[in-house]
């Protein structure tokens, strides 16, 4: 800066001695010219010095640019002859506040921190200035990760937004951005950022503050088996009898199937016992063998023992069952063994029926009564016989009583029916799996063969079981779906005093269905000291410290954390800052704070919203809403004693 500062004093020195000694050089001339007093006149020669600086001009005038940004001044010299140089490299800049803004002789001057300086160029005793200010840094881009995730249906993927501001910082905007999914059905996303794999597909998961997005694909693949479950749990069997195990899978979407044909099968010792395909092992010799049931990486097992134990006796029931015609009975049979155990052998021992035109049976044990009349029923197994009767009376049926008769259920939720049958003979019988059951409305609520009902819909629909022309019916009500959880968000915010945030709570309700019930639940905060809620859900920062903010319906609640900083409002910036609309259109602003410790707030619904233009309306309703009547304005916010503006230009339409 010293060299530059010479240099412009160099030439200003340089057209001084120009002039003095164009000015000696004229007096030596008319000196030997004898043009003195009383001397003989002479042709005179008038030589003029070089002009001189006159004034200095510095632009661009009273610019404004952001934290980290520069802007480049130039000097424009005017010389008493009225010509003009380019003296910005010439002149000594200045500016009055380094910590805003420093300079550099080059005339560029980097913006520091929000504030104002003074410009000044300088030669010599001429100099001019300019007023430079700088506004808080703003929003560049945002940053989403991970980027393009794939999920399985069922499961949960945590997004986070990361911002990119003018000054070059880098700040964790996922709580503040706004979270979007393109295909709902897909892929759900909270405000925290948290998406919900729905169903197979992709979706586009959008992050946004202002005018700033950016986007990335959530692809959603078939839920994934996340656990077996096998039954029975450690049986024990006795040796040449056998064991049927099952095994149920849940997947990452919650369901449960049923994965017994499907798993791989194995037995840790086939000397005590073997295990098929189908789950059915088969006790060899006393011991122990370790069963276990795998789908790929996914495993569990059981222990199987096997007992030395002899069968000593063998019992049917039920005994001497009466049934009509066209049902059927369920038989069983347990073995009692020497070491005290009994065991249910239904599946094990061979079923016979003496009779087959009265009633048949099957091998699980299930007789069906074909004719009226009488059968043995007999369960054998090795030397053990056990007879029972069954006798099939030609009894028809004469009424049937459908249970519960009028009952009220709420939407999304079941309700099991029954059907019990009184037949000619005075024999009641659970006709529950054998009648056909209809709903008379199947927008309310539907039901299966076995009898259950789902409610779909509110209202009211008849259930009818019938069993050839003998049916019963009830009516079955449904009311609205009940309250099941809640959700309040965002959950964890962080705020500084004196400053606001929306809280929201939506719930979700029997039927699946979700609602915003932000205005009618019951908010309280744990806290009042540090912040304060309103019933609509709009906490209020007192004090630094942090709070509880609960949302209650009846007995259904959830809570969220609120943080409240000691920072305090430093500025506020408008958005957009130049606007341009036709008259009658409307046009939202955004309000954003910075605070004292770096942070940004978005306090549009904080602020006082003004208008220069008195035919404007303004409306807070979701943002700030300007309704135009006339021409262009100046938009004020206001908060706190500080202030923004912005600049609207209504074009005619």
């Amino acid at each position: 800066m010293r060299r530059v500062e010479e240099y412009g004093m160099v030439s200003m020195h340089s057209r001084l001695f120009s002039a003095l000694f164009y000015a000696l050089l004229f007096l030596v001339i008319v000196g030997l010219c004898g043009c003195g007093g009383g001397g003989s006149s002479s042709p005179v020669t008038v030589v003029n010095s070089p002009a001189t600086l006159s004034s200095l001009a510095v632009s661009p005038s009273n610019p404004a640019i952001a934290v980290a940004t520069a802007q480049q001044f130039s000097a424009i010299g005017t010389f008493s002859d009225g010509t003009t140089q380019d003296l910005t490299s010439q002149v000594t800049w200045t500016s009055s506040a380094a910590t805003v803004a420093g300079i550099a002789q080059s005339g560029k001057a980097t913006a520091v921190a929000a504030g104002s300086t003074t410009v000044r160029a300088a030669v010599g005793s001429i100099s001019n200035s300019t007023t430079l200010t700088v506004t808080p840094a703003t929003l560049s881009s945002l940053a989403v990760s991970p980027s393009n995730p794939t999920i399985a249906a069922g499961t949960t993927q945590q997004f986070s937004a990361t911002g990119t501001f003018s000054d070059g910082t880098t700040q964790d905007l996922t709580s503040q951005v706004t979270w979007s999914s393109s295909v709902g059905a897909v892929a759900s996303v909270a405000s925290s950022g948290k998406a919900t794999a729905l169903v197979v597909g992709s979706t586009t998961i959008g992050a946004a503050v202002g005018s700033v997005s950016i986007s990335t694909t959530l692809a959603v693949t078939p839920a994934t088996l996340v656990s077996l479950a096998v039954s029975p749990s450690n049986p024990s069997i006795v040796v040449l009898s056998t064991q049927q195990f099952s095994a149920t899978g849940t997947f990452s979407d919650g369901t449960t199937q049923d994965l017994t044909s499907q798993v791989t099968w194995s037995s840790s010792a086939g000397t005590v016992a073997g295990i098929a395909q189908s789950g059915k092992a088969t006790a060899v010799a006393v011991g122990s063998t370790t069963i276990r049931a795998a789908v790929g990486s996914i495993s569990i097992t059981t222990t199987l023992t096997v007992t030395p134990a002899a069968l000593v006796s063998l019992a049917v029931f039920p005994s001497n069952p009466a049934i009509v015609a066209g049902t059927t009975q369920q038989f069983s049979a347990t073995g009692t063994f020497s070491d005290g155990t009994i065991q249910d052998v239904t599946t094990q021992v061979a079923w016979t029926s003496s009779s087959a035109a009265v009633a048949g049976i099957s091998q699980s044990g299930k007789a069906t009564a074909l004719a009226a009349g009488s059968t043995t029923i007999r369960a054998s197994v090795g030397s053990f016989s056990v007879p029972t009767t069954l006798t099939v009376t030609p009894a028809t049926l004469s009424s049937l009583v459908v249970s519960p008769s009028n009952p009220s259920i709420a939407a999304g939720t079941t309700r099991q029916f029954s059907a019990m049958g009184t037949f000619s003979d005075g024999t009641i019988q659970d006709l529950t799996t054998q009648v056909a059951w209809t709903s008379s409305d199947g927008a309310v609520a539907s039901i299966a063969q076995n009898g259950k009902a789902t409610a779909v819909a509110v209202g009211s629909t008849t259930i009818n079981a019938a069993a050839g022309s003998v049916s019963n019916t009830a009516t079955l009500t449904v009311t609205p779906a009940t309250l099941s959880s809640l959700a309040v968000s965002p959950s964890n915010p962080v705020i500084a005093t004196a400053t606001t945030q929306q809280f929201s709570a939506i719930g979700t309700f029997s039927d699946g269905t979700t609602q915003d019930l932000t205005s009618q639940v019951a908010w309280t905060s744990s806290s009042a000291a540090v912040a304060s809620i309103a019933q609509n859900g709009k906490a209020t920062a007192i004090a630094a410290g942090s709070t509880t903010i609960n949302a209650a319906v009846g007995s259904i609640s959830n809570t969220a954390t609120l943080t409240v900083t000691p920072a305090t409002l430093s500025s506020i910036t408008i958005t957009p800052a130049n606007a341009t609309i036709v008259a009658g259109d409307t046009q939202e602003f955004s309000a954003t704070g910075t605070f004292t410790d770096g942070t940004t707030q978005d306090i549009t619904n904080q602020v006082n919203w003004s208008s220069s233009v008195a035919s404007s309306t303004i409306t807070d309703i979701n943002g700030i809403y300007i309704i135009y009547a006339g021409s262009s304005s100046i938009i004020t916010a206001e908060l706190y004693g500080l202030s923004a503006t912005a600049t609207l230009t209504v074009t005619p339409p």
